[in-house]
């Protein structure tokens, strides 16, 4: 509840959602009875045209069964009827022409005035069933117009009507049983709504308090699920997804500020140790050369480090920016082979840039060169005198794949999977001989990572390794 402190009562989550039920509940319940209305008048006014056609039913069987003067059956029929209290009738006889026959004594209440053109219509066999309303007068009636014929002695226009006053009664007594339930069921539905609301929000609550109590300090906790797979779910499987990440995160951040220090630590004690050694009394002039060569080469290891050190830095925030531009993958390689030779003939290794297919690619040209440098390096470095490296290049459907095969030392298969990580030296004393500082290969997956490729590694050990780099080719318009 805390959190819910400083936030008004009107922008409350659980607040809006329970003011959207009620809004939907409400236009819901208006639609849903304004139709029952509309329904049940709809079916109370059938059952009074039914009742009214069943009225002339009768009063035509009065007619043609008696053998009577017509009057004596209007006023046989009209004492029938006037003592009828809850469905009145009312009636009148007209000739073809619009002259009145014969009219109940209530017939005047309706006010009802001779339409000749109706009576036409009537007269052709159509039939009239209409609501009349009455100036003055609540309820209104219900006539029916019908022509009425009985062989020879009798042709004639009947129009019969009672008061609508059952379906008043009944509609207004279903408004107001439905004007009574709208509040209970609004009373009922705002409660419904509100403990659902907090219902479903409960979780986010959980999520909330629980997100807040993890720190540096314990990015190993995660939220607990709660086995629905539903939304709330999917939401805290990607909040946990993202405090593994940001766990890896710091654990390499870590990593990366425990082997900095180490490495940074090692020349910086030794030239500090020497350089004490070389204090402690008077030395020949050739011992501080040599001590400042020495010097020179442990600085030149510290500005390789640390300018490796701000490249990866510059990946991590992704402010390193690539020039992507096309580049002739065969060109850059042969180039490279070329420069590598010399130093690999100076070590007795045998270095060839086979016959290679011609492929561009886009990308940076300087990143793509520093790549395939560490790796033609990397393979100098570790394969001993009378050795062979062979740099090829193929395409493969949409992919151009480079190959740097050497015949070195190779790596164990323990170790392969590890290579790509920073600071990870599979020798490191043999390393350091080198001038290595395991760097050099987390920066090729990078640059081949940055150009939609991928590097991969086979090696055995004492046959040597296969370095292979994937990039897409470009596409032609």
């Amino acid at each position: 509840m805390s959190s819910k402190k400083g936030i008004k009562f009107y922008k409350r989550t659980d607040v809006k959602i329970t003011l959207w039920y009620i809004l939907t509940f409400i236009v819901t319940t208006i639609i849903i009875f304004s139709f029952m209305y509309i329904r049940i008048r709809h079916h109370l006014i059938k059952e009074i045209d039914r009742f009214l056609k069943d009225e002339l039913r009768e009063f035509s069987f009065k007619v043609s069964e008696t053998s009577r003067d017509f009057k004596w059956v209007i006023k046989e029929y009209e004492e029938d009827i006037v003592e009828r209290e809850y469905y009145p009738i009312y009636f009148r006889v007209l000739n073809t022409d619009g002259t009145v026959v014969a009219t109940s004594k209530n017939f005047a209440e309706i006010i009802y005035p001779i339409d000749q053109e109706k009576l036409r219509n009537i007269g052709g066999g159509t039939r009239y069933i209409e609501t009349v309303k009455v100036p003055g007068r609540k309820t209104p009636f219900r006539i029916l117009s019908s022509r009425l014929t009985v062989a020879e002695k009798f042709d004639c226009v009947v129009q019969i009507g009672t008061r609508m006053e059952s379906i008043r009664k009944s509609l207004g007594n279903f408004s107001e049983n439905i004007l009574t339930a709208i509040p209970i069921a609004l009373v009922l539905g705002t409660i419904g709504g509100w403990l659902l609301a907090r219902r479903s929000l409960a979780p986010i609550a959980y999520i909330t308090e629980a997100t807040k109590k993890i720190t540096a300090t314990n990015l190993g906790e995660r939220l607990r699920s709660r086995q629905s797979d539903d939304e709330l779910d999917h939401l805290i499987a990607t909040i946990n997804a993202m405090i593994a990440r940001l766990e890896e995160s710091f654990k390499r951040m870590n990593q990366l500020t425990a082997d900095v220090s180490h490495e940074l630590r090692t020349p910086i004690s030794a030239m500090r140790g020497e350089a004490e050694l070389l204090l402690s009394k008077p030395r020949p002039t050739g011992e501080y050369r040599r001590a400042l060569a020495t010097y020179i080469e442990q600085l030149d290891f510290l500005t390789r480090l640390i300018d490796d050190l701000i490249l990866l830095s510059k990946f991590d925030s992704n402010e390193a920016r690539l020039t992507m531009i096309p580049i002739k993958l065969d060109k850059l390689l042969i180039n490279l082979g070329e420069f590598f030779r010399a130093l690999a003939e100076h070590k007795g290794i045998k270095l060839t840039a086979g016959k290679m297919k011609h492929a561009t690619v886009v990308g940076d040209q300087t990143r793509l060169q520093q790549l395939f440098t560490n790796l033609i390096d990397n393979a100098i470095k570790f394969t001993p005198s009378g050795g062979r490296i062979d740099i090829a290049l193929q395409k493969e459907r949409d992919v151009a794949k480079v190959s740097i095969k050497d015949t070195g030392i190779g790596i164990p298969s323990a170790e392969s999977e590890h290579i790509f990580e920073r600071f990870y030296q599979v020798d490191k004393s043999r390393d350091k001989e080198r001038g290595g500082v395991g760097l050099g290969l987390s920066i090729c997956q990078w640059i081949a990572t940055a150009h939609h490729g991928n590097i991969e590694v086979k090696s055995e050990v004492g046959k040597g390794s296969r370095f292979a780099v994937s990039l897409p080719l470009m596409t032609e318009e």
